[in-house]
This record gives C-alpha cells, sequence and structure tokens, in this order.
C-alpha cells in the first residue's frame, strides 16, 4: 500500500473512530450487565445526555471556526433560572408572575442569543481573546444566576414547560406488555443533530466555518466576512445553551442556582473525542453526535457496575487524552501532506542532485 493510501486509510480511521468506540462500549458492557442493552436504558440513557448534546452541538459550531465558548454552562443555567422565575408561584421559588410558559421560553431563547452575541462582539470587534471572554463571561453568569434566584431553586413547573425535558411523543408497546414510551428529549436531540450536520456540511453558512477555521486570513482573503461567521457561530452556541438549560429545567421539573456547573469540561469532552478539533476546520456533526453517546454509555455502564465515582473520572480523562491525542497525530500528518503537496515542482529546500 502507498504512503498516501496509507495515510488516508489513517485519517479516515481516526475520523470515524468514534462509532468503533460506540460499538465496542455497548458490546462491553451488555456483556458485563444483562441490565444495560434494553430499550428503555437505552432510550433513558438519550435522555440524560440531552442537555449535554443540545451544549456540544453549539461548542462543535464554535470549534469548527477556532474558538470555543466555555460560558455555555453558565448561560444554560442563567436561563433556566430566568425562566423558572418568570413561570413559578412565589410559594415554589418564582417571582409569582407566573407568564405563559410560551412567553418564558421566548424569553430564554432571546436572552440565550443575546449573551452569544455579546461573547462574540467581544471577541470579532474588540479583539479580545475568546478564552479570556468567556471564562470571564462564564463567572459573571454564574454570578447573576445565584444573585436573582437568591440562592434557592425554582420548581414545580407548567406541563407546558417540563414537556421538551420530560414529556414523551409516544408509546410502542413491548413483547411484554410494557409500554416504551419516547421522550421528547430524545427525539430532539437527534433531530438537533441532523439539522445542524445538515446546516455545517451543506450549507454556504457551514462551509464559510470551516474556512475560517481552517485559515482565517485565506478566508477573508477569499471575501469571507470571517467576523460575522464568528459573531454568528457565538449566537448560535447561545440558542443551544438556552435550549439545554430549557430541556434541563423540564426534565427535573426545578431550576437551580448551579444547574450546569462543571458541564464545560464534559462539553468540550465529548466534542473532542467525536472528531471535532481543537484547531478548528475539521470535525462533523454527526461525530460530536457520537462523542456524546460514548461519553453517555460510559457513565450509564459504569454506575450500572457500581464503579467508584473517582475511577469513572479517571476514565473520562484517559478518554479526553486518548482523543486529544489523536487530534494531534491527524494534524501533524495533515501538515506534512500539505507541505509536501505546496513544493511538489519546487526545488527550493528539498534534497535534490547535485547541480553541476
Amino acid at each position: 500500500m502507498s504512503k498516501v493510501n496509507s495515510g488516508n486509510l489513517f485519517v479516515f480511521l481516526v475520523e470515524n473512530l468514534i462509532w468503533v468506540l460506540v460499538l465496542v462500549a455497548l458490546i462491553v458492557f451488555s456483556l458485563l450487565s444483562d441490565k444495560f442493552l434494553t430499550p428503555f436504558n437505552m432510550v433513558n440513557l438519550l435522555v440524560r445526555v440531552a442537555a449535554l448534546g443540545l451544549l456540544v452541538i453549539g461548542q462543535s459550531f464554535t470549534l469548527i471556526t477556532g474558538n470555543f465558548d466555555l460560558s455555555s454552562e453558565s448561560t444554560m443555567g442563567l436561563t433556566a433560572m430566568v425562566g423558572g422565575l418568570m413561570i413559578a408561584s412565589t410559594v415554589n421559588g418564582g417571582l409569582g408572575w407566573e407568564v405563559n410558559p410560551l412567553i418564558a421560553i421566548a424569553v430564554m431563547i432571546v436572552l440565550g442569543c443575546a449573551i452569544g452575541w455579546i461573547n462574540g462582539t467581544l471577541i470579532t470587534k474588540f479583539k479580545m481573546n475568546n478564552f479570556i471572554v468567556t471564562v470571564a463571561m462564564l463567572m459573571i453568569l454564574r454570578g447573576v444566576t445565584y444573585a436573582i434566584s437568591p440562592g434557592q431553586s425554582t420548581s414545580f413547573f407548567p406541563e407546558l414547560f417540563d414537556f421538551l425535558g420530560s414529556g414523551s411523543v409516544m408509546r410502542i408497546q413491548q413483547a411484554t406488555g410494557r409500554f416504551l414510551p419516547i421522550p421528547a428529549a430524545a427525539i430532539f436531540l437527534i433531530l438537533m443533530f441532523a439539522v445542524s450536520h445538515v446546516v455545517t456540511r451543506y450549507r454556504r453558512f457551514g462551509r464559510n466555518m470551516y474556512a475560517v477555521g481552517s485559515n482565517r486570513s485565506a478566508a477573508d482573503a477569499a471575501g469571507i466576512d470571517s467576523q460575522r461567521v464568528i459573531l454568528l457561530v457565538y449566537i448560535v452556541s447561545g440558542l443551544f445553551a438556552a435550549l439545554a438549560g430549557l430541556l434541563e429545567a423540564g426534565r427535573m421539573d426545578s431550576a437551580t442556582p448551579r444547574m450546569g456547573s462543571g458541564m464545560i469540561f464534559s462539553v468540550q469532552a465529548a466534542a473532542v473525542i467525536g472528531g471535532i478539533s481543537l484547531f478548528g476546520g475539521r470535525g462533523t456533526l454527526i461525530g460530536a453526535f457520537g462523542g456524546v453517546l460514548l461519553w453517555g454509555i460510559l457513565d450509564t455502564g459504569l454506575n450500572m457496575l457500581q464503579v467508584s465515582p473517582f475511577w469513572i473520572e479517571v476514565s473520562r480523562g484517559l478518554l479526553l487524552l486518548f482523543a486529544v491525542f489523536l487530534d494531534a497525530m491527524k494534524v501533524r500528518y495533515l501538515h506534512r501532506i500539505a507541505v509536501r503537496k505546496a513544493l511538489t515542482g519546487n526545488t527550493i529546500g528539498l534534497q535534490d542532485p547535485v547541480m553541476t
């Protein structure tokens, strides 16, 4: 096999390794526990990772452009708290407004998009570092969430508000006679990943995202408004963080000041494990979905086996290191191939026969 073919095979295997890992994890845990690979457990697994999955979608959009959004977990918590305060009674920790749930949901979405717009504006217009901006916003939003709560949960929301997180769209009767509910959260998660994949891979905006992430200077030279693209991906990240807040608040039937706290590490890990490159310009939303599934499978399987939480954290860290290692190897290989192509036909710097 030629070096080019073997190299292409390496890139193909690395980009699709997530699905091999998902399959292996399913087989291993199904062998270790007869309760793991059941329809009810698989459906519940999707529900548990739904909020994480929505945050991963938003994070993937920013990562593809060579940026990241570390504030999304706090955006999720703040939007959930705002929605909860608007619809809950004073007895249940709310403001007593008890507004229509649809109005509260609309406010949550607008707030999430506004936070994303602020992040994107500071990064693009004012040339501020995306790490500093989003870390600062993470701290600010978490503080605001505690300030408006104040320090307590809101709960007992209307059924319409809870539907996305805890409702079901249908029930399927099993051979045993039991009915398997198909959660709205699972359907919504899959739908959002499918739509996001189409946008990123087959629409002009998606192609512009990859161009900006691969080489921003070249993208600008090609007529792509990189600042606008980056601003929009941060708005998208804020949108999905708000949707994650809505889904998680509905699943728990409550909103707490700490909702989403610490999730950003899982979000980054699931995206990278799924093949979204930290260097920008590479990865697919389908792969990111695989990363979310693998994260959920490991959490569910290890908990079912009653593994210590400390060892679960170790397994997460090892998996993330492995994903970053593979991404680094892929970047090195692609860089080497790009240099070879650039020097094809140009003998400058190459070891040529001695010229007389």
